[in-house]
């Protein structure tokens, strides 16, 4: 199918054929996802893979045509993301993983979305920390070579430090990645240069050649398990036909890998690039240009880093045109920290549309419709909500040993809120947050609310009725209308005294 981008009917034309990629993920015969036609994604750095920014990106995805995410499971630090048993990353402590990597993983994977895992090759400060021989070494001190960030690099020369990341690749093809991503494939390019040292370093050697030979036997020993590989490479290199001091060259590299994938922001082109003063104000021509070179030089697929941070949807959108214009539809959209309003944004003028926004969990105008929830503990109700008067009594109840679950401290039983009514209350007190604020953080906020307000310190609370009306000032208070107080009892009698089940009273209410 052709595009000519000619204005909003052909962006909608690009927009609508995106969507198709959703749900259709084609299977290679070895039963390996097969690469998209069309790769559109989004980067997530390591904290962001949380269950709130994955349901915000599904969102998204059904509205523009998203199919795919890169997520960040090896950073320069070394740091390691996912549970790996790689020993030597276990020995030195590499492995700083929650599990978040992998339940993102199985969420994106039942949805059909394409998986990235992005790993920074040889910037890895921990390798170098606890193995100096494996690193780039600084003449004047014999020990590890430093960037101007203090962090360590491997020696792309060492045989050692090539197998130590195929191997962690191996585990993230073992976990379903659909893809592995090499990004600071290179030699380093800050710092003073001028003091290093590369041991093991064989006569006539380049660095184009090394770096070569890695993805060579990367290749070789990643590619028959089905796995896509692909390589970050900055945006010069689409415009240098000779190495300029990282080893990375578009020939030496190209016939090693399935997808190239070109750094191409705008405002990290040198000033008097091409003839533009301030390149940073000219995205769409250096997307297109830039591209349309190296379809000139190699005939891998390519698939830009489009600039989604600095810039408004405008300038956004203008990198997806350059893109058309070179009859290139496959992209990754990076932000280091994760946050796409911005791309969302431009892709919603793309689709002349107004997005709504996700909800992660029902507000208080959702909660309208239902009448009570009880919340039961052990041996009386912690939580008694009444939707349509709009307000709340909770109690703490005795810590008992060897009774299971109670709600003995105000952490748990504040957490039996429902998170709109939280927001409803943080918002009327004036306590800073966001849709993304997790609720721990809520509850601790609740917390130091319902202290202040009752002048008591949460160590010495004892159980006893907390009233907080909800629907008008917010506070919470021992001082309860006699008549939602009965409701509480009467509740509470249901549950413990009469044996009957909570629910069975009060059948629109819902635990959570």
């Amino acid at each position: 199918m052709s595009i000519r981008c000619n204005g909003i009917q052909s962006k909608l034309i690009f927009i609508s054929f995106c969507s198709l990629l959703i749900g259709s993920v084609m299977f290679s015969s070895d039963g390996f996802a097969a690469l998209p036609e069309k790769v559109n994604a989004i980067y997530l750095p390591p904290y962001s893979l949380t269950e709130r920014k994955i349901t915000e990106f599904f969102h998204y995805a059904s509205l523009t045509g998203l199919n795919a995410v890169v997520m960040h499971v090896k950073d320069p630090h070394g740091r390691i993301h996912w549970k790996s048993k790689n020993k030597r990353a276990r020995a030195m402590g590499a492995v700083a993983a929650n599990g978040s990597v992998e339940t993102a993983l199985k969420r994106l994977k039942d949805q059909g979305f394409w998986c990235i895992a992005k790993l920074d090759l040889f910037a890895d400060h921990r390798l170098v920390y606890h193995n100096p021989y494996m690193g780039i070494l600084d003449v004047r001190t014999g020990g590890p070579w430093n960037d101007k960030n203090g962090l360590y690099w491997a020696n792309p020369y060492n045989p050692q430090v090539w197998q130590y990341n195929i191997a962690l690749c191996r585990e993230l093809i073992d976990l379903g990645f659909d893809e592995i991503q090499f990004d600071y494939i290179r030699f380093p390019s800050d710092g003073d240069l001028s003091v290093i040292n590369y041991p093991l370093r064989p006569k006539n050697l380049t660095r184009t050649a090394c770096i070569g030979q890695f993805l060579e036997t990367a290749y070789r020993e990643l590619k028959p398990t089905g796995v896509t590989i692909s390589v970050d490479l900055f945006g010069l290199v689409a415009w240098k036909t000779k190495d300029f001091g990282v080893g990375q060259n578009i020939e030496a590299m190209a016939p090693y890998v399935d997808v190239i994938c070109p750094m191409l922001y705008p405002s990290h082109f040198p000033a008097g690039f091409l003839g533009m003063q301030d390149p940073s104000e000219s995205p769409h021509e250096i997307m297109e240009l830039s591209t349309k070179r190296l379809q000139k030089r190699t005939g891998k697929k390519i698939r830009p880093w489009i600039q989604g941070f600095w810039y408004k949807p405008e300038e956004v959108n203008a990198q997806i045109d350059g893109l058309c214009q070179a009859r290139s539809y496959s992209w990754s959209v990076w932000n280091p920290s994760g946050n796409y309003s911005a791309t969302y944004a431009a892709l919603a003028i793309q689709t002349n549309q107004k997005f709504p926004e996700p909800q992660f969990y029902p507000s208080v105008a959702d909660l309208g419709d239902r009448v009570e929830r009880v919340v039961p503990g052990k041996s009386r109700i912690v939580n008694f909500t009444s939707y349509k008067k709009g307000y709340t009594i909770i109690t703490l109840e005795k810590y008992r040993r060897g009774a299971g679950k109670s709600y003995s401290n105000l952490n748990q039983v504040l957490g039996t809120l429902e998170e709109g009514i939280m927001d409803r209350i943080l918002a009327a007190r004036k306590i800073p947050f966001s849709r993304f604020t997790p609720k721990y953080r809520k509850k601790s906020q609740l917390v130091a609310l319902l202290c202040a307000d009752m002048q008591i310190d949460p160590r010495v609370l004892r159980p006893g009725p907390i009233y907080i009306d909800w629907q008008n000032d917010c506070k919470f208070t021992p001082d309860i209308p006699p008549d939602r107080l009965s409701s509480y009892r009467t509740a509470g009698e249901a549950a413990f005294v009469k044996g009957r089940d909570v629910y069975a009273k009060f059948p629109n209410s819902k635990s959570r």
